[in-house]
């Protein structure tokens, strides 16, 4: 017994000798292989399943076997394998930044995130955080516009804080309902823009509650192909926003990570004026708009896989309108947790802002107008009373979510995701006593108080099943809760009896109140094949009810399929998909409104006619494309799409004597659009990985044509809905000769004789549209960057030249048409040639209908990264510092001779009852010049 008990503590000490010579520990350090800087939080596996992550230092120890492979991979760079046999200690492992594209995690569905390889549609993703390292962005406009293709967006006009307009692929809808939805960390955003005192054109923007340095990545999705998943209100695509949270890579005993950035610039006039007489009084009246913003993100992990998040932002912008102002400070925390199969994340934002915002359009008593219309300005109201008028809004506005994941027995993943997004608005005009606007000199002020909310609650349950030899399905349904509640009431008071403002003591007050409500719920069914990692087939189907539908409607289904295929180099991809735009909220209901007070109590009217029966508008869309990579640093995408919208509401108008005035929504309206998307990125040099350049550009064209009416053209002239034609089309009558007297003299007073009939005249969307640029890297430091943007094919109304032509005496091309006229002698050749340019500048709608084609230099960046200095010096402390500085709408070339080609004159976004306008300047403020410096460090 006692042998046996020898001999088996030999074998034991021999086989512990063996695994130990065996067995190996190793050191290594991770760095970036462009910069030499470590990489901290970067995870290591081996193929027996150890695990390490590297420290603050880059360096990370691994117990290795003979023959064995280590995997080093770390979000933002491509991950590298080394084989335990060229292990050695002390080696420094290096890895590029950039990421092969089709493994980028993207939205694939209101269900899932799926990486780029295996979806059958188009959806782009931004990578907001390394766009924001190098330049200065304002708006989401900023950020999105000319980086993601099919997808046009700009401010409405060159003030802080206005609506963003959007033109999604071809625009295939008669609704103003264009903007897409919106869903930051899971919470479905209201996008209501704001204009309570004020005119839509100067509406507040509810995206400027959107911290840009607190965004992480967008993924944007165009169409119904690919937004089929999000049901009626998906026409216009969805972007989905997530922002910045902590790291599970981090190690729980690694410091804390501060990260601060400052921000310094100025907003100048970008076009100065010079189609006026008198241009100086226009030019001279924007000012130098000051530009401060402070940015701190702190962010810790903890003991049981556990990390925190904490970020400040402080914004404070001036724009070149006297007066316009956006003070917003934000505060954000997010918490994660992940504990077996449970996990739980929680995010919490709190935004308070002051925004002034001046009026200087639409409308006789606004500045630009008054600077415009006539030689001398302020004709309609004094200087002093416009600078004394305040127009401003107090908002408080919280966004949370809190997401539960619970993996089940059977290996059913359960979630649920709970979002909320109050924003308390108030609104405050006042014209103080003593200054004379219009017929008041005893001042007045407008108060509102606005309180919009949204609550969305999804719940969502997936299982992975094994059909066969490399055959996997997933299957997963989700249910959606959502409901929208607007309320605002809104007071109206002039004529006080001295320099005080109390509304109680007004002699002329107004009260109105009006709410607003949305419900939706949506069930959703989702089966995902995966055969080899390469083939992936998608189907789904959705079910949506809602408030805003129609009582005989009981429900809308929209389903959606794709298939992708992927080769070593290349994928195909095809997907046809369904979603709707819900009808405006009084198309399903029947309303009256108090009429006044009788014997037997009050009084009502008929206000709208509903339809029982209203649908959603319908949009089909069938997309097909292709990705490829090339020689492994050149990545194409190529796009084929064709939309079509049936059930478009139109508003046929009722007849008085059935007791109704105005008109009753029918689902009788359709629209054809297609599309062609190609769109390229590549490093197109390299050398010593100290010296880049990577090179970038797209290219879209678009179109869309009315294919039913009804029977009626809808007109909003020169904006008009009619069959044959694209959505908005400018067409109106045109100039056919100038207006002459009996003695051959010009009749100024008629100007020009129009044509009877009339004609196309232009579209409000581009034909052509896209963006180019480039970034350099020099010397691993230097940085070099630029965004050009450009578009073809759309017109613009020029409302403002319009009215200057007809109503006043500043527009310089006529003025010096009317000067030559005088100084001619009337029969002469001379007279005639002048006299007819004069009929081309007259005030008719056709001279001011102009093409708007454009190529802006958007951005121009340069910056300096002092990490390797500040370490130095620092001895570690501070762990990256970087200096930049950039330019944005540096210059634009354009045919337009307006302000700007890019101008919306009804503010952006519009839910309204029929059809509005597009792509009108009416005295639109110019988009500025904007000067940034910034400077960012870690810590």
């Amino acid at each position: 017994m006692q042998l046996k008990f020898k001999r088996s503590l030999a074998l034991l000490l021999l086989s512990t000798s063996m695994s130990v010579y065996a067995q190996q520990t190793y050191t290594a350090r991770v760095v970036n292989q462009e910069t030499g800087e470590p990489i901290i939080g970067a995870i290591v596996s081996s193929s027996n399943g150890e695990k390490a992550l590297t420290d603050a230092q880059g360096r990370f120890s691994l117990p290795l076997k003979d023959n064995q492979t280590i995997r080093i991979s770390y979000l933002g760079f491509t991950p590298q394998s080394v084989n335990s046999k060229s292990f050695r200690n002390g080696m420094i492992i290096g890895l590029m930044p950039g990421i092969n594209l089709q493994e980028v995690k993207v939205t694939a569905s209101i269900s899932s995130a799926r990486s780029k390889k295996a979806l059958g549609s188009n959806v782009e993703h931004v990578n907001v955080s390394k766009l924001t390292a190098n330049e200065h962005a304002n708006s989401l406009s900023d950020i999105l516009d000319g980086r993601v293709g099919g997808v046009q967006m700009y401010q409405s006009n060159g003030k802080v804080g206005m609506p963003i307009r959007f033109n999604m692929r071809s625009g295939a809808t008669i609704s103003m309902d264009r903007d897409p939805i919106i869903y930051v960390d899971g919470i479905k955003y209201n996008t209501s823009h704001i204009s309570d005192i004020n005119s839509s054109q100067d509406a507040l923007s509810s995206l400027n509650d959107l911290p840009i340095e607190d965004i992480a990545s967008i993924d944007v999705i165009k169409g119904p192909s690919a937004a089929a998943s999000y049901g009626a209100e998906a026409a216009n695509g969805v972007i989905v926003i997530t922002t910045k949270r902590g790291s599970f890579n981090a190690k729980e005993n690694d410091r804390t990570a501060i990260q601060v950035k400052m921000s310094l610039g100025a907003a100048s006039l970008a076009r100065k004026y010079n189609q006026f007489v008198n241009n100086n009084s226009l030019n001279n009246f924007f000012e130098t708009g000051w530009q401060k913003n402070l940015y701190g993100t702190v962010s810790k992990s903890f003991r049981g896989n556990q990390n925190m998040f904490f970020s400040y932002n402080m914004n404070d912008v001036e724009g070149i309108v006297p007066g316009n102002r956006d003070q917003r400070h934000t505060t954000k925390m997010a918490y994660d947790i992940k504990s077996g199969p449970l996990s739980i994340s929680a995010t919490a934002s709190y935004v308070h802002g002051n925004i002034s915002l001046p009026q200087t359009a639409m409308g006789r008593y606004d500045a630009i107008w008054n600077l415009m219309i006539n030689q001398t300005p302020w004709p309609y109201v004094e200087e002093s009373t416009w600078r004394a008028q305040s127009w401003t809004y107090n908002n408080d506005r919280f966004l949370g979510n809190i997401r539960l994941g619970y993996l089940l027995p059977g290996a059913v993943k359960l979630e649920t995701v709970i979002g909320v997004d109050v924003n308390s608005t108030k609104g405050i005009y006042r014209l103080p006593y003593g200054y004379l606007l219009g017929n008041n000199n005893e001042g007045a002020k407008n108060v509102s108080n606005r309180r919009n909310s949204s609550f969305n609650w999804d719940i969502k349950a997936s299982r992975k099943f094994k059909l066969a030899d490399n055959w996997n399905l997933t299957a997963t349904l989700l249910s959606q809760i959502a409901r929208q509640y607007e309320t605002v009431n809104t007071v109206n008071a002039s004529r006080f009896k001295g320099d005080v403002d109390n509304i109680a003591a007004a002699t002329e007050r107004n009260v109105s109140e009006n709410t607003f409500e949305q419900r939706t719920w949506g069930l959703y069914g989702e089966a995902f094949v995966n055969y080899d990692n390469r083939l992936f087939i998608n189907a789904g189907l959705r079910r949506d009810a809602s408030n805003l539908i129609g009582s005989n409607v009981a429900s809308i289904y929209y389903p959606s399929l794709s298939v992708a295929y992927n080769l070593e180099n290349q994928k195909f991809r095809l997907a046809y998909g369904e979603s709707g735009r819900l009808p405006y909220p009084t198309d399903a209901r029947t309303s009256y409104v108090m009429d006044g007070i009788s014997a037997y109590g009050p009084t009502v009217k008929p206000q709208f006619k509903g339809n029982p029966n209203i649908r959603p508008e319908r949009m089909r869309e069938i997309e097909l494309g292709t990705d490829w990579t090339l020689a492994k640093h050149h990545n194409l995408s190529l796009t084929l799409y064709a939309q079509y919208t049936s059930d478009a509401i139109i508003y046929e108008n009722l007849l008085s004597s059935d007791g109704w005035i105005g008109s009753i929504p029918r689902n009788v309206g359709s629209i054809k659009g297609h599309g062609i998307e190609f769109g390229y990125n590549g490093l197109v040099w390299k050398n010593a990985n100290k010296h880049s350049l990577d090179v970038y550009a797209n290219v879209n064209y678009q179109a869309n044509k009315v294919t039913n009416t009804g029977g009626n053209d809808i007109t909003n002239y020169p904006n008009v809905i009619k069959k044959g034609y694209p959505v908005y089309s400018f067409y109106y009558h045109t100039v056919e000769k100038t207006a002459l007297n009996a003695d051959g003299s010009y009749n100024a007073k008629v100007g020009a004789i129009e044509s009877s009939d009339y004609k196309y005249l232009g579209k409000p969307f581009p034909s052509v549209n896209g963006s180019f640029g480039f970034n350099l890297k020099l010397f691993s430091n230097i940085t070099f960057g630029t965004k050009w943007n450009y578009a073809l094919g759309a017109s613009v109304y020029n409302q403002s030249f319009y009215n200057t032509a007809g109503l006043g005496d500043n527009l310089k091309k006529r003025n010096d048409q009317l000067t030559a006229l005088a100084n001619a002698t009337v029969g002469t050749p001379e007279y005639e040639k002048i006299a007819n340019d004069l009929a081309y500048t007259a005030r008719f709608r056709a001279n001011y209908i102009e093409k708007a084609d454009f190529l802006r230099l958007s951005n121009l960046n340069v910056g300096y990264d002092f990490t390797s200095l500040a370490r130095k010096l620092t001895n570690n402390t501070i762990t990256g510092m970087k200096l930049s500085f950039s330019i944005q709408n540096v210059f634009v070339i354009t045919n337009y001779s307006g302000a700007d080609p890019q101008v919306e004159g009804n503010g952006g976004n519009r839910k309204q009852r029929g059809i509005g306008s597009l792509s009108r300047d009416i005295t639109n403020a110019p988009h500025p010049r904007t000067y940034t410096a910034t400077l960012s460090f870690t810590l």
